[in-house]
């Protein structure tokens, strides 16, 4: 193995073990998130590889969310993606917490609505009942992750107007508190453009590419309990599927 961590011997291919290489340097911290790394020159010159390899093992780690490149500047070092398994019903509090992220949200309203004819018949709701809305921005190490709109019943709401709405984990606080046990839900996914509010509030340019996410959660007698259209930046977010192919 050479000095610099390139093994040509090995099986494993010469951009992979770049790559990793890379990787270990962020991960650790050694570059810290907003460093500009080495060009690509340099790369060549450090580990001894060809052009090619280096762009394939930067590409990779473009990918993965460790990098972004900017024209102009170079290509520097980013916070990785959360990413979600799908197939699970949790809350943005549960999923960044089992990444081993710190969780935080931050309060822009909340209010009570009436004639909300779309959000009535999403949650079961009579037509002329009200609804309970919160927009929130969620962070996860204090980066803003995703734009939140949440909506419940004026039951709910009331329940949770007498939380922290700035720190509550909703399922956590409706489970063990209040008794209301979410079981199963609805969701799509599709991608969007963030307009210029959004942008604002997540720190990105406006027209950015965002993945959106629309959940109705029932509880365990099948009764519609929330109604949330989530905004995640796709540069932080990602969801993984696992698929098995079954043969009659």
């Amino acid at each position: 193995m050479n000095p610099n961590g390139i093994d040509p011997a090995s099986p494993l291919p010469l951009y992979h073990q770049l790559k990793e290489i890379l990787k270990r340097k962020i991960v650790s911290g050694e570059w810290p998130v907003g460093t500009l790394i080495p060009t690509e020159q340099e790369l060549i010159r450090e580990y001894g590889v060809s052009r090619t390899t280096v762009r394939e093992a930067v590409l990779e780690l473009v990918n993965q969310g460790l990098l972004q490149k900017k024209q102009g500047k170079g290509t520097v070092v980013t916070a990785s993606r959360v990413e979600e398994r799908l197939g699970r019903l949790t809350g943005f509090a549960e999923e960044i917490g089992e990444k081993g992220y710190r969780h935080s949200a931050r309060l822009i309203s909340c209010e009570f609505k009436k004639n909300c004819f779309y959000e009535n018949s999403l949650l079961g709701l009579d037509l002329d009942a009200t609804v309970f809305f919160i927009d929130r921005v969620r962070l996860a190490d204090g980066v803003p992750i995703a734009f939140e709109r949440s909506c419940w019943s004026e039951e709910t709401g009331k329940l949770l107007m007498r939380e922290d709405l700035n720190t509550v984990a909703f399922y956590k606080v409706l489970e063990e508190k209040y008794g209301i046990v979410l079981r199963e839900a609805e969701e799509t996914i599709h991608a969007v453009n963030a307009t210029r509010w959004e942008a604002e509030l997540l720190g990105i340019s406006p027209g950015e590419a965002l993945l959106e996410r629309r959940r109705v959660s029932c509880d365990e007698r099948g009764r519609p309990i929330e109604y949330t259209r989530t905004k995640y930046r796709s540069d932080k977010y990602s969801y993984k599927i696992n698929l098995k192919r079954y043969r009659d």
